[in-house]
């Protein structure tokens, strides 16, 4: 966009272009050349003007000698030449400038479109990265989790040589075990995938090791009203701000159709002087040539060009009922967003008080272990594993919402080196 941006400006700008032809010409009489040379260097410089038309200005000279003849003559001469073009009705104001004005405008669409894309993006990797971190908890919970299988699976086993349990309780506790160990080899398989296409995801060599560090965004859930919030994202939404601008856009795409329905008038000027004989260089100025004129051209037939402003009409209602749309469509997502990170906190505390409650029917009956059966400890040690899970990926699932509500909501703010900038107390409160 900005090449083509710049692009255009050059078109507007001053545009110089310089000609130089010669030419040999040979005559024959009787066997006998007339031989003369001619030189001609034809320079103009051309240029837009912001309201419609152009102005320019040529210089042209013309150098010419007899070569072959009895006596050498030569002949010289230039000409200074200014012009001027200008439309007043149909192609005047600022229709005439409709490409450069449009090129900028989408210099800006591209700047947010791209911005807006980063901030996505980002979220998509912050996404990306918690799974992993989630993950990697997920392995050290089962890690403990086996631990404590084999020291139950050596515990049943010392019962049963000593008489003590069955050889059913030793053989299912090894059992259990046994399979702990087999699903934390697909675990870590599958955490070694999503690690590797992380790695692609991000542009990071396969070979190359990555280490996934547990850490957190420092995100808080904001303390924003739900009307606040979808303010906040109609006033910041560069999406948004990019879809009311081309309603602007289609508004003077009607203005333009209008304007070229206009009967054509134009206005031309020109003016141009010739330099002393044999003198290409030297103007006196006495002699300029003046031709002015205006041109009218009656609209008797403008049916296609009526047509353009219709459709360029349906154009603009469409185009305001898509941003219509399009607001409502942010509303609806913003006040989503704040419904999940209420929904979030909810499932943290919940998951929290699950962990608590596993945690302590493990200690009762790490307590008295011969009072409860091999099935009721084995369960107890998958069911706080499965609690712990489900709290990593509560937390994993708040700190997202949050990052969506600021995605949503137009607040979520990245800078160059990709680290999140938080949104202060303040700006939270709306």
């Amino acid at each position: 966009s900005a090449l083509s941006l710049l692009s255009e400006l050059h078109l507007w700008g001053p545009r110089f272009y310089n000609t130089v032809e010669s030419n040999l010409t040979a005559d024959s009489t009787d066997g006998f050349y007339e031989t003369s040379l001619e030189v001609v260097n034809d320079f103009s410089v051309t240029k837009k003007l912001p309201r419609g038309g152009s102005v320019s200005a040529g210089a042209l000279t013309t150098i010419a000698k007899e070569i072959h003849k009895t006596t050498t003559e030569s002949d010289s001469s230039s000409s200074v030449s200014l012009s001027l073009d200008i439309p007043l009705l149909r192609g005047a104001g600022d229709v005439a400038r409709e490409s450069v004005i449009q090129a900028k405008r989408n210099l800006v669409y591209a700047a947010r479109t791209y911005e807006r894309f980063r901030r996505v993006f980002y979220s998509e990797i912050v996404g990306d990265y918690l799974s992993l971190v989630v993950q990697k908890q997920s392995l050290e919970n089962a890690q403990r989790g086996v631990d404590s299988l084999r020291q139950l699976a050596k515990r049943q086993a010392a019962l049963y040589e000593s008489g003590r349990t069955r050889l059913y309780d030793s053989a299912d506790a090894e059992n259990q075990a046994l399979a702990s160990v087999a699903r934390l080899s697909q675990s870590w398989e599958q955490y070694r995938l999503a690690l590797d296409r992380f790695k692609i995801r991000i542009g990071w060599p396969i070979t190359k090791p990555i280490q996934v560090v547990t850490s957190n965004l420092g995100v808080v859930p904001p303390a924003v009203s739900v009307s606040a919030a979808v303010g906040d994202a109609l006033k910041y939404r560069l999406d948004l701000q990019n879809e009311r601008d081309r309603v602007v856009d289609t508004l003077r795409g009607v203005e333009n159709a209008l304007n070229n329905i206009l009967p054509d008038i134009n206005l031309t000027a020109s003016g141009s002087t010739w330099s002393e004989d044999d003198r290409p260089f030297k103007f006196t100025g006495r002699e300029i040539d003046y031709l002015a004129g205006l041109s009218i051209s009656l609209p008797l037939d403008r049916e296609t060009e009526r047509i353009e402003v219709r459709q360029q009409q349906i154009s603009l209602e469409r185009s305001k009922r898509g941003f219509r749309e399009f607001q409502d469509n942010i509303a609806i997502s913003v006040r989503s967003a704040l419904r999940n990170i209420e929904v979030y906190q909810f499932t943290l505390d919940l998951q929290e008080r699950n962990v608590g409650i596993a945690e302590l029917g493990l200690d009762s009956i790490n307590a008295d272990p011969d009072r409860v059966s091999v099935l009721d400890q084995t369960r107890a040690i998958s069911d706080l594993q499965g609690a712990q899970d489900a709290r990593d990926s509560a937390k994993r699932d708040l700190e997202l919402s949050i990052v969506n509500y600021l995605l949503q909501s137009g607040k979520l703010r990245v800078t160059g080196d990709g680290s999140l900038v938080l949104p202060s107390h303040h700006q939270e409160n709306g």
